[in-house]
């Protein structure tokens, strides 16, 4: 674990999916309803679900969590996620910590 230097850490976990192109709807649907549960039951800062702009079965769902300590291989959500989504193809898991953000006002 990371010990925060400032009271609150924001930082994320990443967790890529690539599949088939033909189980992109289906995918798509899985990781927009995990996406909200994990708001719902963990409380994550956010909860985002991208894909790919070029490559059919391309999606990132980022959880933004907002803690004192970051754990090193991520959240007990995105552990629990990744091993629902094994299935549904290749499978990347990033713990990122933000270091600059500009909001606008």
């Amino acid at each position: 674990m990371i010990r925060a230097l400032i009271e609150d850490m924001r930082w994320a976990d990443e967790i890529r999916v690539r599949t088939q192109p033909q189980r992109e709807q289906e995918v798509m649907e899985i990781l927009l309803e995990t996406a909200a549960l994990a708001s719902k039951n963990e409380q994550p800062q956010s909860s985002l679900v991208y894909s790919h702009c070029s490559a059919p079965g391309g999606f990132s769902l980022i959880l933004v969590w907002d803690t004192a300590v970051v754990p090193i291989l991520g959240s007990d959500t995105a552990m629990l996620i990744l091993d629902g989504l094994k299935p549904l193809g290749l499978l990347d898991h990033t713990v990122m910590i933000e270091r600059w953000r500009k909001e606008r006002i």
